[in-house]
């Protein structure tokens, strides 16, 4: 039961994540290229790889360096995200 609602939770957190970034990004005047999109892309599949360890008992070093890769890959792409609007 305790998976089930965490394959839930985690559908509609990571769901509703995407929604965001998709309005916040069609409102956008420019184009930021592909490096602008790596960021919120690490940051879907981390709690995705986390998720899917827990649920096939799958842990261990293999998931703590993908885990590791997505979140250094993420920050470091963050220079590439476009500039936050003031107000």
């Amino acid at each position: 039961m305790l998976e089930f609602f965490m394959l839930i939770i985690t559908a509609v957190l990571v769901a509703g994540y995407i929604y965001v970034i998709y309005k916040k990004r069609k409102n956008l005047k420019g184009d930021y290229g592909w490096k602008s999109y790596v960021t919120p892309g690490a940051f879907v599949v981390a709690p995705i790889v986390a998720l899917g360890s827990y649920l096939f008992e799958f842990g261990g070093i293999i998931t703590w360096f993908i885990l590791g890769i997505c979140f250094m890959t993420g920050a470091f792409f963050t220079k590439y995200l476009p500039e936050p609007k003031e107000g």
